[in-house]
């Protein structure tokens, strides 16, 4: 502070002091507000990259929801399309399979009354022909139909000692025709799955086992897991390699030559029916040591099986001449090719006397 008494050095050097000390708190006050500035600033271009990207946002949301709807229009339309195709193999498997039946009954007939060996295996060998396109169309149809979002499977107990006779009788003469020994051991399980299907997955696997099994034996039988049973079928073919495991299950996928008919969809079949069952599939295989294909059922309750669905002994069963001696067969069938071809094979089963003839044919 200047006085009135202080020498003109004196009030220089506080002078001085002074202007220093307002320099200072100028020097302080531009650099508070350059600091002010800098934030301000830095806060405007945030703020216009946070609308940038807000913006950018909703278009990319905009985008995925006209994504999502494209999609959901594309899996209608297949949906669609799928119930379209088993819609049309329903109805055009009926339509050929009714043909196909007509003309296998016809040269049965035909084979029965021909008594020129070279005409005879002409006609067998075109009945085999129309037998094979007649299973191809089948296993399309059972394709078509586990594909199908509406199939239905029944699902109940089942009694695996009664479905191994019956599978005895349906594939014994394919393994006597092979020189296999096919053999089911008995079991007394009673398992939880559907019985067309699981008798279809049976017969499957043991259809493939035979097919591929140049010589030794096929075994079916059951093993125990917790909770449940393994159903197997060992085999001593040639063995599948585990690169090869799984294209097996491929659609008319076949890894080595067979000399025995088929379609190339059995185990196809046998993978999308235990999809649909939701019962695990496994196989287990090495070239040269055969192969095991299993499929593991929950158990079911005996007590709850039908008395007809308990196992019985196939051969007490009446043979089919017992069941039709001295009765009158009435075929009720809309399709004329079909009444015509059944007429010709009942007709010709018997001869003038009304005597069944024996047709020769195993």
């Amino acid at each position: 502070m200047l006085r009135s008494s202080d020498t003109a050095e004196r009030q220089i050097q506080k002078l001085q002091r002074i202007n220093a000390a307002l320099i200072r708190r100028m020097d302080a006050i531009d650099e508070a507000r350059g600091s002010t500035h800098a934030l301000s600033q830095a806060a405007a271009v945030l703020e216009r990259e946070v609308v940038a990207r807000n913006l950018d946002l909703e278009r990319a949301l905009a985008d995925l929801g006209a994504i999502n709807a494209e999609l959901a229009s594309a899996r209608t339309a297949a949906d669609e399309a799928n119930r379209a195709k088993s819609r049309f193999l329903r109805a055009a498997s009926h339509d050929l399979l009714q043909p196909l039946s007509a003309a296998k009954l016809l040269l049965s007939h035909l084979e029965d009354v021909t008594t020129d060996p070279g005409q005879a295996d002409l006609v067998h060998r075109i009945a085999a022909t129309f037998e094979s396109a007649e299973d191809l169309i089948r296993a399309l149809l059972q394709i078509a139909r586990l594909d199908s979002q509406r199939v239905e499977m029944n699902v109940g107990p089942v009694s695996l000692g009664r479905l191994f006779q019956r599978l005895s009788i349906d594939v014994q003469a394919q393994a006597e025709a092979r020189g296999l020994d096919l053999r089911f051991v008995p079991s007394s399980a009673a398992v939880l799955s559907d019985p067309v299907h699981l008798r279809s997955i049976a017969q499957n696997l043991i259809s493939n086992a035979l097919k591929y099994t140049l010589s030794g034996r096929v075994l079916v039988g059951v093993r125990h897991a917790p909770g449940g049973v393994w159903l197997q079928v060992h085999d001593t073919g040639p063995g599948i390699a585990v690169r090869d495991q799984e294209r097996i299950f491929n659609e008319f996928e076949r890894l080595s030559q067979s000399d025995q008919p088929g379609t190339g969809l059995g185990l196809t079949i046998v993978r999308r029916a235990c999809e649909q069952l939701g019962h695990k599939l496994e196989v287990h295989s090495a070239p040269g040591r055969g192969s095991l294909f299993r499929v593991l059922l929950p158990l079911a309750d005996a007590a709850a099986l039908a008395p007809g669905d308990k196992a019985a002994d196939p051969r007490g069963a009446p043979g089919p001449d017992a069941a039709f001696h001295g009765r009158t067969v009435l075929v009720v069938e809309n399709d004329p090719a079909m009444r015509q071809a059944f007429s010709f094979l009942l007709g010709a089963g018997h001869d003038g006397a009304g005597h069944r003839r024996d047709r020769g044919r195993g």
